[in-house]
């Protein structure tokens, strides 16, 4: 039977949108792209989809994907899928075939690990949510009455994999979107009459005016934006999210797609997907002009994640945001005023069903409101905006009537030369950069030598020392730079920095990646004074020099923007309030955080606003935070530490209310210096309960010869944290943890578990052990907690657990009068307490090495 065909024949195309689906596309070697959808039906279910031989090959899973190692659950093979349906998002009507909302929880790669057999898949997983090693296996036997159950293993748990649980509160890797919002937006509906709501009228170009009939043009130079200091008001501006990616055409053609970057590359071939659903646009040709990004759950483009995927060839999950329309139909729209060739591309992409939720968008604006605009931008971690004139004509050059404000420092340099590397490091140093005069000189900017990842590091430099040369290509002599490489001025960087000196050097500059769609021509000299949007009438009055902003404050040399923003409204705890916290408390906070990588809970707007865990920085935190780049199973990923106070500080300014550190430091990533025994009581659990609990595990641990210190959490229970001395693997320290837990419940089954199921924890204490794993985190000592009156986790004695402590006593406001009254650390000893987790240990827990 066709492959397609039990799938069509459950659907009517009169009455769904759903994609047909092209025929399959046979020969197709198997480990390409997943996806899962969260499904709202007559049952709430999983769908998992394995793309093989060119279709979307599916199963059921009632009960959610396995997620514990050895866990099996029931997967049930449905009909085959077509590919475009994996970037489905949306609702069915009730007396439709499926009827439900259904969400995008997870895609990326899948890939087959040893032989495909007919009944047994082994698989690994590598998307945002899920990521190790799983297996379908069909059941087989006398009481099967189907070939289609299958069960769905969860296999090892290897270092760097990842598992997000199911949860109400689960959102759209592709939209951001909660199920409650997918149905609520209904952006993808079918109607109940049985009848397709017609799609809008393809828009026509001859009733455009301005419109010339022309050939499509074979080269089209983009139009670029001039920066500058302040958003610009009126009603004659519209505004855009800025994104940082890689501006690209979209030129259609009779069928035939290029991708063209803005230094005229062919990329059509790095974009392959894209490509495809451009080519599905229902016009003969067209001309669109936006940005390849992207996009990370909270809805935010990387530049970085954008050069990982690339790099990878892992693109199906990149999205092509379209903001301009420059050809349709035997029309050139660039005398077109802005707004109607925005207009039109809106209707072309309705047109074509690509909504929100596919991997070509439409890239909205809002009109005037700028600067409130591009206040909102910055507080969510974008890069800036850029402020359009409603009413002008498309300019291939760069205008003012197109204008960028960043919220960030970063630019593009020229490679001049570099350094040799030092200690460990291979590859090079630094990199020598600049950026040409008007008279085409090359002016030195300055260096950078942080940002780089091992693979980085080696194939920049295989290219470096092919464009070496005897001479330097800068116009003036190079200050303070030894064992340096001149080489010829053909590489283009991103550099993200603080600031710029006198003479124009870069502060705490950090590589942000290769600029492949840059000339190196193209690269001027930056005078630092962004032009304003909107100059100043002849005759008026001189402008005013610049002042220093009301609405800015430094601590610790590190610049706070919105200073009185009030964090946590309780007790109104600024900004600048929760910066000078953790300048008093410095000599508390660093000696057990400092040097290890970290992930965050970032509130931009406060507590009681948008919050969300990043592990992984973004333009919104500053250069001068030290970075690391560490392996992760999806490639190198680069992680941020503190060394001093100011970085403390610079984590305030990016929003940071919660930091969570690694149990390792940076210099030893692969062995970790402690564990962590996290008491999570259920609703219910007495606050006696928690502290006898915490004073038999400690009894346990000492048993064993080793040292256990106390800390409440700021939230419900308490930490139970064990030095240790980093010998062991990240896997050992992990599965130590785990059977001490595990012997610990055993002893009392009715009031303990290491299950992380909510059902399975009513009425007992989680023992949370899975914070011992590689990539695994827990609140740091004397950080600040995203929760109400800014409760403070704090090291305690063992002598101080009693019925009048709980786990948020301690807060920013009362804190200090607790620190300024102790005589000695509350973890006196802790150092000294560290004891290898070796063989002998391993043996007293029964496990062998």
């Amino acid at each position: 039977m066709e492959k397609l065909g039990e799938y069509r024949r459950k659907r009517n195309f009169q009455r769904t949108s759903e994609p047909a689906g092209e025929a399959p596309r046979g020969g197709q070697a198997a480990g390409q792209l997943f996806v899962i959808h969260k499904h709202a039906a007559s049952h709430d279910h999983f769908d998992l989809r394995l793309e093989q031989d060119g279709v979307l090959r599916s199963w059921a899973l009632p009960k959610g994907p396995s997620l514990e190692p050895g866990e099996k659950r029931l997967a049930v093979e449905v009909e085959d899928h077509p590919l475009e349906y994996a970037d489905f998002e949306g609702v069915i009507p009730e007396k439709s075939y499926g009827g439900g909302t259904s969400m995008l929880w997870d895609r990326g790669r899948w890939t087959v690990k040893g032989k495909l057999a007919e009944d047994r898949i082994d698989f690994e997983l590598d998307g945002e949510k899920l990521r190790g090693a799983w297996t379908l296996a069909r059941m087989t036997g006398q009481r099967e009455k189907s070939d289609r159950n299958w069960l769905l293993i969860k296999r090892r748990e290897d270092a760097g994999a990842s598992i997000a649980a199911p949860s109400d509160e689960d959102r759209s890797v592709a939209t951001g979107r909660t199920m409650q919002e997918i149905a609520e937006d209904r952006d993808t509906l079918w109607t109940q009459e049985g009848a397709v709501s017609e799609a809008p009228p393809l828009p026509d170009p001859q009733g455009l005016q301005g419109a010339r009939r022309q050939p499509i043009s074979g080269e089209v130079s983009p139009q670029l934006a001039t920066l500058v200091r302040q958003a610009p008001e009126g009603k004659d501006w519209i505004h855009e999210i800025k994104f940082d990616g890689y501006r690209v055409m979209a030129r259609l053609e009779k069928g035939d797609v290029r991708l063209i970057t803005r230094n005229n590359k062919d990329w059509t071939h790095r974009f392959p997907e894209l490509a495809r659903v451009v080519a599905q646009l229902p016009v003969t040709n067209a001309l669109l002009d936006g940005e390849v990004v992207s996009l990370a759950q909270d809805g935010i483009s990387s530049f970085r994640r954008l050069q990982e995927a690339l790099s990878s060839g892992h693109t199906a999950g990149l999205i092509y945001q379209a903001f301009d329309l420059l050809h349709l139909e035997g029309r050139d729209l660039r005398d077109v005023m802005l707004v109607e060739r925005k207009s039109a591309l809106a209707q072309l992409l309705e047109s074509a069903g690509l909504n929100g939720h596919s991997s070509v968008r439409y890239a909205d604006h809002i009109e005037a409101q700028g600067r409130a605009f591009f206040d909102q931008a910055c507080r969510l971690g974008l890069e800036g905006i850029i402020s359009k004139r409603a009413e002008s004509h498309y300019l291939s050059t760069r205008s003012k009537d197109w204008v960028k404000t960043k919220c960030a420092n970063h630019e593009e340099f020229v490679v001049g030369g570099y350094t040799d590397p030092s200690g460990s490091r291979s590859g090079f140093g630094s990199l020598l950069m600049g950026a040409f005069d008007s008279d085409g000189r090359l002016e030195y900017a300055g260096r950078v030598g942080t940002g780089f990842n091992a693979r980085l590091l080696d194939t920049l430099s295989a290219q470096l020392e092919a464009q070496e040369t005897s001479t330097s290509p800068f116009n003036s002599p190079v200050p303070d730079v030894r064992s340096v490489h001149w080489v010829r001025p053909e590489m283009v960087i991103e550099v993200e920095f603080t600031e710029r000196t006198r003479d124009g050097r870069l502060r705490h500059p950090a590589f942000r990646g290769l600029r492949e769609d840059r000339n190196p021509e193209e690269i001027r000299v930056s005078s630092n004074k962004p032009l304003s949007a909107t100059p100043p009438k002849s005759g008026g009055a001189p402008a005013s020099k610049a002042k220093t902003r009301s609405d800015e404050s430094r601590v610790l040399g590190i610049r706070l923007t919105h200073p009185d923003r009030v964090l946590y409204p309780e007790q109104g705890l600024t900004k600048l309030g929760l910066a000078r916290f953790y300048e008093e408390i410095q000599d508390w906070i660093l000696p057990r955080l400092a040097r290890r990588p970290l992930s965050l809970v970032r509130c931009p707007e406060g507590r009681t606003s948008e919050c969300f865990f990043q592990k992984h920085p973004r333009v919104a935190i500053p250069a001068s935070v030290p970075r690391i780049d560490i392996e992760e199973k999806s490639g190198r990923s680069q992680y941020l530490y503190v060394e001093s106070a100011a970085d403390l500080v610079a984590l305030v300014q990016a929003g940071a209310l919660e930091i969570h550190p690694w149990g390792s430091r940076v210099e030893d990533i692969e062995r970790p210096d402690n564990l962590v025994f996290d008491l999570d009581p259920a609703p219910g659990v007495a606050w006696q309960e928690i502290l006898r609990i915490a004073g038999t595990l400690r009894e346990r641990l000492e048993s064993l010869g080793l040292g256990a210190f106390v800390r409440t959490t700021g939230g419900k229970g308490l930490h139970v944290v064990v030095p240790i001395t980093p010998s062991a693997t990240w896997d050992e320290a992990k599965a130590f943890a785990k059977t001490v837990a595990q012997q610990h419940v055993q002893d009392d089954p009715k009031r303990l578990t290491i299950n992380m199921a909510k059902s399975k924890r009513e009425g007992r204490i989680f023992i949370d052990y899975l914070r011992n794993g590689r990539g695994a985190t827990a609140v740091a000592s004397y950080s600040v907690r995203a929760r109400e009156n800014a409760p403070v986790c704090v090291p305690v004695r063992w002598d101080e657990l009693n019925a009048a402590l709980r786990a948020d006593r301690y807060t920013t406001e009362n804190l200090k009068r607790r620190l300024a009254a102790l005589r000695e650390d509350p973890w006196a000893g802790y150092a000294e307490a560290a004891r290898p987790i070796g063989k002998d240990l391993l043996n007293a827990v029964g496990l062998t090495r």
